[in-house]
């Protein structure tokens, strides 16, 4: 087995706790901070709460991919849900934000349900969020030939491709 890993190296700077008030999608409360405070790439360190509705996408199997997997459809829930758990990190694409946050959330009968959150679809009744701003590396998003979808791409400062491990 061999072990391959692109990486950067970078300190935490600003952190910042909140709370994503009613009607507001998570996502883009979490980069109306972000915008807000200067931060250019972050990781989300907690975020849990309560939401009105979620969409969100998950892998399914896809032989004809050259990973043999694709995302599912759109799934929309309707709630109220209790969101258990978010986790991600802010990044920019095309020099916009472009959130990549994962997600679990249950119904009112326990069932649990998850996968990547789409922007838009997620509206909190409310959300508690603890940001870690990332210094000296750019979180970006970009297509990636290996997998064939758009993957993250941790790139330090003053470098013109991630570190990387090959063994």
């Amino acid at each position: 087995m061999s072990i391959r890993v692109n990486y950067g190296v970078g300190a935490f700077g600003k952190v910042i706790s909140a709370r994503i008030l009613m009607g507001t999608d998570i996502i883009e409360g979490i980069e109306a901070i972000c915008q807000e405070n200067d931060i250019e790439s972050a990781t989300i360190v907690s975020c849990i709460g309560s939401l009105q509705n979620s969409s969100f996408v998950y892998l399914i199997p896809d032989e004809i991919s050259k990973i043999n997997v694709r995302f599912s459809e759109v799934i929309k829930k309707e709630g109220p849900l209790e969101f258990i758990q978010g986790a991600g990190v802010v990044c920019k694409r095309d020099g916009d934000y472009e959130t990549h946050l994962h997600g679990s959330m249950s119904d009112q009968w326990g069932q649990v349900a998850g996968g990547h959150l789409i922007k838009g679809g997620n509206i909190v009744i409310t959300a508690d969020i603890v940001l870690a701003e990332v210094q000296d590396i750019q979180h970006i998003r970009k297509f990636d030939d290996e997998t064939g979808h758009i993957q993250f791409y941790p790139l330090e400062k003053d470098l013109q491709s991630p570190r990387k491990i090959e063994k």
